[in-house]
């Protein structure tokens, strides 16, 4: 474990950043190079902001300063996927790092994808079926509403199971989350 931190810090010291771009596009090129050098390993927020945003010691993992780094999380992943086609794998409150492959991709960022997507569905469809389109006096969302019924009917059950990841599919929903065995 101590040759791996040993490595990251190396790492760390050996990437240059550019001060002509913002505090997200340094942020990313810096985990691009970690990805790139020292695959998979998680960077510590405070470190992050040290190597981002300079100073004379690593500042405290409580620090504001820490803290607002980790809120860039949104604008960071952005830059990342569109500036060197990695994902984010953020651990809240403890390190960031890239994604190094398309496997790392899948595995940690369209699972999770895949996830909200379904439980928006849901929560879509839940709310859909609370609203009676008879009873709407706006002629535009009452139109909007009746038009969100075919979309359901499109997308049923057996699609909401192939956009699952692996090890989701299975698990029956109504009994806790078990196996559909």
């Amino acid at each position: 474990m101590a040759a791996k931190k040993r490595n990251l810090l190396s790492v760390l010291e050996a990437w240059e950043p550019n001060m002509d771009v913002g505090i997200a596009a340094r942020t990313a090129a810096l985990l691009d190079f970690t990805a790139a050098r020292a695959p998979r390993e998680l960077v510590a927020w405070a470190l992050i902001t040290k190597k981002i945003m300079g100073g004379p010691r690593v500042p405290n993992p409580d620090a504001k300063i820490v803290i607002d780094m980790m809120k860039r999380a949104g604008a960071i992943r952005l830059s990342l996927e569109r500036d060197y086609k990695r994902g984010l794998v953020n651990i809240r409150s403890l390190g960031a790092r890239a994604t190094v492959d398309d496997d790392d991709y899948a595995e940690t960022q369209l699972t999770s994808q895949a996830r909200r997507f379904d439980s928006a569905r849901r929560r879509l469809v839940q709310g859909r079926s609370l609203v009676d389109p008879r009873e709407m006096k706006n002629k535009v969302m009452r139109s909007w509403v009746e038009n969100l019924s075919p979309l359901f009917s499109a997308h049923n059950e057996r699609l909401s199971k192939l956009l699952l990841p692996p090890g989701d599919k299975d698990k029956d929903k109504d009994d806790g989350g078990g196996n559909g065995e």
